[in-house]
């Protein structure tokens, strides 16, 4: 019985060693298709990979767990950070639940681009309504509405585009890829290359 359980245990480790050594390897595949540093976790380490894309933007990606009662929930996050803040105020995110769509009803500090697609997606704040209307121009409310079909918790801010709180623990690098991409294709469109 000793013996039968010490095979089970050690049969259970190399499975799930061999688990982590794919994800590892699906991570490094990622970052170095981003050209961007990923550090291997230890056995429960936390998976992050971050680097600087170009002069003006930088990249963290990571998965974070969270226990809730007897089990746990693991999610991925997302962020692309702006070398200079945009000085809006800005705050574009998506449509909330019952809360978001009462305050919205009511008015409250919800800016409207006469996009009838876009301002039902996203709530949108600014400091000066003007320039914000100004700065989401079709182009960018076009990408903003794209990339939240992919990325649902999407928030663009002065400082950053990001997706946090994502269900679920991405191991295929081809999705970290594109999840990325597209964060950084919409934060290059935000803050053009001077």
């Amino acid at each position: 019985v000793i013996v039968l359980s010490g095979f089970i245990i050690w049969s259970f480790y190399l499975i799930a060693k061999r688990y982590q050594t794919k994800t590892i390897a699906a991570w490094e595949q990622a970052a170095t298709e981003l050209g961007i540093n990923f550090t291997p976790p230890g056995i429960f380490g936390k998976y992050t990979m971050s680097g600087m894309i170009g002069q003006q933007l930088s990249c963290t990606v990571w998965a974070h767990t969270e226990p809730q009662g007897k089990s746990s929930t693991t999610y991925m996050n997302y962020d692309v950070r702006f070398s200079q803040p945009l000085n809006l105020g800005l705050v574009v995110k998506r449509e909330g639940a019952i809360l978001g769509k009462i305050a919205k009803l009511s008015g409250k500090q919800d800016i409207h681009t006469n996009n009838h697609a876009f301002d039902k997606a996203f709530t949108i704040k600014g400091a000066d309504e003007y320039k914000v209307k100004e700065f989401l121009t079709p182009h960018i409310q076009s990408k903003l509405l794209e990339a939240r079909n992919v990325l649902k918790n999407l928030e663009v801010s002065d400082d950053s585009v990001n997706s946090t709180r994502m269900r679920g623990f991405i191991r295929k690098p081809e999705i970290l890829v594109q999840n990325v991409k597209l964060l950084i294709q919409l934060a290059e469109l935000i803050i053009p290359n001077e």
